[in-house]
């Protein structure tokens, strides 16, 4: 099988979206799928070992395109030139049993070509939901933007032969506020379980106040905040907060000071990708806390509590839709309601008084992680991929 994906961001990078489609190449690779990626030319240094920790597989083809948005004469955000010539790449490949796209407006542009290999339309959120739930009293140039993204929503996951959505919520919700009838798999994210099982395990063991440990971006989504509101109430522990631009880090050092914990939370900034597992492995327990907003509650795969659950760590996070699929709160991890300090906190002390549950909940997360390898979501593809060529 020959997948083409095609996307406007240059890989490898290390912004999310980069490193979502080079773990999912990868894995796809791995199973034997000969993929060829197809991006704009890496302007950085940024290797694929520095986000996966070793080579890319021999089996992904990187085929870069002219990107005019590095000159000055060009405008920075238009990536009309990139669509243009993957549409005339398009036209042109022989061989190609399916093409991903995880990009909108290339996706939009991709629709017209003739003869294509079918489009399976990768979707991470319903846009126009969450630009709406962002803006509760737009103006007249918001509601005209959220009608063209309605639209443009509209078309593609109409016109494409598969829509692959990261959660069935998401599946439910395309259904209703579009009502298309194209056809759509659940896709969840990964894990890239060999790095889980490399990185070093280091405990805490020198009687020093328990580890906990929030890896990931620092969008208000993510309920970062709802964390440090409950640390005044956890006991003997210390929050490790790894991720998250400067500016966004200040803001929530503002909150620590405001709540008297500051002395008890490290922020620690950008991590490199690489070492993501080395600072997993250095957690007690794990925390993944998410708000009640579309994205957050219905539509996240977050690639960071597959990474702490293959690294055998006990989780607590927020009882939302997405999460439930994965954690049964209790068995694998610890669920506990949105947006409440209070309970999230006598969550995590019962378990820091609780050294044999920890232990429990760690190993059936390692179990149930193994569900949920790049390489699960690469058989998944491959078999949407060879029924829409069926119902070709």
């Amino acid at each position: 099988m020959h997948i083409v994906y095609i996307d406007p961001h240059a890989v490898p990078d290390t912004c999310p979206e980069a490193m979502q489609i080079l773990q999912t190449v990868d894995g796809m690779a791995q199973t034997g799928i000969s993929v060829t990626l197809v991006t704009p030319p890496v302007r950085t240094r940024t290797v694929a070992e520095d986000i996966l920790g070793r080579p890319l597989h021999p089996g992904v083809r990187l085929l870069p395109l002219d990107d005019l948005r590095d000159r000055w004469w060009y405008p920075a955000r238009s990536g009309k030139h990139f669509y243009r010539q993957a549409r005339r790449l398009l036209s042109g490949l022989k061989g190609v049993d399916g093409l991903l796209v995880r990009n909108l407006k290339l996706a939009e542009a991709l629709l017209s070509v003739r003869n294509r290999p079918p489009m399976v339309f990768e979707t991470h959120e319903i846009f126009a939901r969450t630009f709406a739930e962002e803006r509760p009293h737009p103006s007249w140039k918001e509601r005209r933007k959220l009608a063209a993204l309605r639209r443009r929503e509209h078309a593609i996951y109409a016109g494409s032969e598969g829509i692959a959505a990261l959660t069935q919520w998401l599946v439910d919700d395309l259904r209703e506020e579009y009502g298309v009838n194209t056809p759509m798999r659940v896709v969840p994210d990964g894990v890239d379980l060999s790095a889980a099982e490399n990185a070093v395990f280091s405990p805490s063991t020198d009687g020093g106040p328990a580890r906990l440990l929030y890896l990931g971006s620092l969008h208000p989504w993510k309920g970062v905040n709802c964390l440090l509101d409950a640390l005044p109430a956890i006991e003997h522990a210390c929050l490790i907060i790894a991720g998250g631009p400067a500016p966004r880090i200040a803001e929530l050092k503002a909150q620590a000071e405001m709540l008297g914990v500051a002395g008890r939370v490290v922020f620690m900034g950008e991590v490199p990708p690489a070492r993501r597992f080395e600072v997993i492995a250095g957690a007690d327990i794990c925390m993944l806390p998410l708000t009640n907003t579309a994205i957050g509650s219905r539509y996240t795969s977050p690639l960071k509590l597959f990474e702490y659950m293959a690294m055998g760590k006990p989780v607590v996070a927020a009882d939302v839709p997405a999460l439930r699929s994965v954690i049964v709160s209790g068995e694998n991890g610890i669920l506990t309601p949105v947006d409440n300090p209070a309970q999230l906190a006598a969550a995590v002390n019962r378990l820091l008084q609780s050294p044999g549950q920890l232990k429990v909940l760690g190993e059936a997360a390692r179990k149930s992680a193994q569900d949920y390898s790049w390489e699960a979501r690469a058989h998944l593809l491959a078999g949407f991929f060879t029924e829409l060529k069926g119902r070709r």
